[in-house]
């Protein structure tokens, strides 16, 4: 499913989608046109008489781009919001999930305290049910 995943980020966002975990890369690699897919948890549920598995993924995303002053960075809200809304969409990955429910946490990251622009970083939450 994460590879799945991984290559509907790709083609919905126009983006490189990298495995692994968010401590293994600095902030600017994510400035590079780059979206970070991190696994967090898996939940498998046995359903029904007859054993249907019903599983639940949570998947975290991160992307960052640098800040920009003048609008405070909020053409890329904007770019983030109407990115997950075409994730949910995508009718390829409809085929393979059931459900997902999305959640954004948005913050500003800098390098030190003379550093007047940062980074702008976007957590976000898939919770993905899967077929």
């Amino acid at each position: 499913m994460l590879d799945i995943l991984k290559k509907r980020i790709e083609e919905v966002s126009g983006k490189n989608c990298i495995s692994g975990f968010a401590a293994d890369f600095p902030y600017p690699m994510l400035t590079w046109n780059n979206i970070i897919i991190q696994p967090e948890s898996q939940e498998s549920r046995t359903i029904g008489l007859n054993h249907r598995k019903e599983i639940t993924r949570r998947v975290k995303l991160i992307y960052g781009r640098f800040n920009k002053l003048k609008t405070g960075s909020l053409e890329e809200v904007e770019w983030v919001e109407e990115f997950l809304s075409n994730l949910e969409k995508d009718r390829e990955l409809l085929n393979h999930i059931l459900n997902m429910d999305h959640q954004y946490i948005v913050g500003l990251e800098k390098n030190g305290e003379n550093d007047k622009t940062g980074y702008v970083v976007f957590q976000i939450y898939l919770d993905i049910k899967e077929r």
